[in-house]
Protein backbone atom coordinates (compact mmCIF):
# COMPACT_ATOMS: atom_id res chain seq x y z
CA UNK A 1 0.00 0.00 0.00
CA UNK A 2 2.78 2.68 1.18
CA UNK A 3 5.63 2.79 -1.00
CA UNK A 4 8.92 5.66 -0.74
CA UNK A 5 6.63 7.41 1.49
CA UNK A 6 3.41 8.12 -0.70
CA UNK A 7 0.41 6.02 -0.75
CA UNK A 8 -0.65 4.20 -4.10
CA UNK A 9 -4.11 4.85 -5.00
CA UNK A 10 -6.10 3.38 -7.81
CA UNK A 11 -7.32 5.15 -10.00
CA UNK A 12 -11.44 5.06 -10.92
CA UNK A 13 -10.99 5.15 -14.43
CA UNK A 14 -8.02 3.55 -15.12
CA UNK A 15 -6.81 1.19 -12.24
CA UNK A 16 -3.45 2.62 -12.38
CA UNK A 17 -2.10 3.67 -9.16
CA UNK A 18 -0.91 6.96 -8.16
CA UNK A 19 1.24 7.93 -5.78
CA UNK A 20 -0.40 10.76 -3.21
CA UNK A 21 2.05 11.90 -1.01
CA UNK A 22 1.23 12.65 3.01
CA UNK A 23 1.50 16.13 2.82
CA UNK A 24 -1.06 16.59 0.16
CA UNK A 25 -3.26 14.70 1.94
CA UNK A 26 -3.28 17.14 5.08
CA UNK A 27 -3.34 20.23 2.75
CA UNK A 28 -6.18 22.70 4.13
CA UNK A 29 -9.28 23.18 2.99
CA UNK A 30 -10.87 26.57 2.86
CA UNK A 31 -13.40 27.26 5.22
CA UNK A 32 -17.02 27.14 3.72
CA UNK A 33 -18.41 30.84 3.20
CA UNK A 34 -21.70 31.55 5.67
CA UNK A 35 -24.33 32.22 3.29
CA UNK A 36 -26.01 35.28 5.71
CA UNK A 37 -22.57 36.99 5.34
CA UNK A 38 -22.99 39.98 2.80
CA UNK A 39 -20.48 39.76 0.37
CA UNK A 40 -19.02 43.67 0.78
CA UNK A 41 -17.92 42.77 4.22
CA UNK A 42 -13.80 42.69 3.23
CA UNK A 43 -11.76 44.80 1.42
CA UNK A 44 -8.87 43.39 0.55
CA UNK A 45 -5.67 46.15 -0.41
CA UNK A 46 -4.74 46.72 -4.10
CA UNK A 47 -1.78 47.65 -5.58
CA UNK A 48 -1.70 51.18 -5.94
CA UNK A 49 1.79 51.61 -7.02
CA UNK A 50 3.53 53.31 -4.49
CA UNK A 51 6.62 52.48 -1.93
CA UNK A 52 5.53 54.27 0.61
CA UNK A 53 4.86 51.36 3.98
CA UNK A 54 7.76 49.69 2.41
CA UNK A 55 10.04 52.44 3.00
CA UNK A 56 9.26 53.24 6.50
CA UNK A 57 9.38 50.14 7.77
CA UNK A 58 12.71 49.58 6.52
CA UNK A 59 13.49 53.28 7.26
CA UNK A 60 12.34 52.52 10.97
CA UNK A 61 14.48 49.26 10.84
CA UNK A 62 17.55 51.21 9.99
CA UNK A 63 18.30 50.21 6.54
CA UNK A 64 19.91 52.20 4.23
CA UNK A 65 17.70 53.89 1.62
CA UNK A 66 18.57 55.94 -1.28
CA UNK A 67 16.88 56.96 -4.43
CA UNK A 68 18.95 56.96 -7.51
CA UNK A 69 18.36 59.85 -10.50
CA UNK A 70 15.80 57.11 -12.15
CA UNK A 71 13.71 57.58 -9.33
CA UNK A 72 14.73 53.90 -8.38
CA UNK A 73 14.48 53.16 -4.99
CA UNK A 74 17.36 50.80 -3.32
CA UNK A 75 17.82 49.27 0.31
CA UNK A 76 19.61 47.61 1.83
CA UNK A 77 19.62 45.95 5.31
CA UNK A 78 21.92 47.03 8.27
CA UNK A 79 23.83 43.47 7.84
CA UNK A 80 24.23 44.34 3.86
CA UNK A 81 22.71 40.60 3.76
CA UNK A 82 19.32 41.48 1.81
CA UNK A 83 18.39 44.32 -0.44
CA UNK A 84 14.95 45.71 -1.78
CA UNK A 85 14.70 47.79 -4.81
CA UNK A 86 11.58 49.74 -5.66
CA UNK A 87 12.03 49.99 -9.54
CA UNK A 88 9.47 52.05 -11.37
CA UNK A 89 11.71 53.41 -13.88
CA UNK A 90 14.08 50.16 -14.11
CA UNK A 91 13.89 48.24 -17.36
CA UNK A 92 12.23 45.12 -15.72
CA UNK A 93 9.21 47.29 -14.71
CA UNK A 94 8.45 47.37 -18.28
CA UNK A 95 8.13 43.69 -17.84
CA UNK A 96 5.80 43.87 -14.48
CA UNK A 97 9.09 43.65 -11.78
CA UNK A 98 8.24 46.17 -9.92
CA UNK A 99 10.11 45.27 -6.85
CA UNK A 100 12.69 43.19 -6.55
CA UNK A 101 14.02 41.57 -2.99
CA UNK A 102 17.57 39.46 -2.77
CA UNK A 103 19.44 37.80 -0.16
CA UNK A 104 23.34 38.21 -0.95
CA UNK A 105 25.58 36.02 0.92
CA UNK A 106 29.11 37.04 2.35
CA UNK A 107 30.51 38.08 -0.90
CA UNK A 108 27.32 40.25 -1.93
CA UNK A 109 26.29 37.24 -4.47
CA UNK A 110 22.67 36.80 -4.90
CA UNK A 111 21.37 33.92 -2.78
CA UNK A 112 17.91 33.63 -4.13
CA UNK A 113 15.37 36.54 -5.30
CA UNK A 114 11.62 37.40 -5.65
CA UNK A 115 10.06 40.04 -7.54
CA UNK A 116 6.41 40.91 -7.19
CA UNK A 117 4.42 42.91 -9.99
CA UNK A 118 3.43 46.60 -10.01
CA UNK A 119 0.05 45.82 -8.90
CA UNK A 120 0.96 43.79 -5.70
CA UNK A 121 0.12 46.30 -2.79
CA UNK A 122 3.00 46.93 -0.72
CA UNK A 123 1.18 46.20 2.41
CA UNK A 124 1.77 42.54 1.31
CA UNK A 125 5.54 43.30 0.03
CA UNK A 126 5.74 45.42 3.65
CA UNK A 127 4.34 42.21 5.13
CA UNK A 128 6.82 39.57 3.30
CA UNK A 129 9.67 41.87 4.05
CA UNK A 130 8.98 41.81 8.10
CA UNK A 131 8.66 38.16 8.09
CA UNK A 132 12.25 37.64 6.65
CA UNK A 133 13.19 40.27 8.70
CA UNK A 134 11.67 38.67 11.94
CA UNK A 135 13.35 35.07 11.10
CA UNK A 136 16.52 35.21 13.02
CA UNK A 137 17.92 32.18 11.46
CA UNK A 138 18.67 31.30 8.09
CA UNK A 139 16.46 28.10 8.66
CA UNK A 140 12.35 27.59 9.39
CA UNK A 141 11.89 25.93 12.14
CA UNK A 142 10.89 22.86 10.63
CA UNK A 143 13.95 22.41 8.95
CA UNK A 144 15.93 23.34 12.10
Amino acid sequence: MFKYGCREKPQVNEGIPVPVTHSALALPRPAELSPSLPSAVREWPLGCGCAGPVLAMLDAQGWAVITDPDSNVHATSPDGGLYVGFLPEAPAARHGDLWHIRTLDANGEPVWQQTFPDGIPALAVAGFLAALIATPTALCTHCS
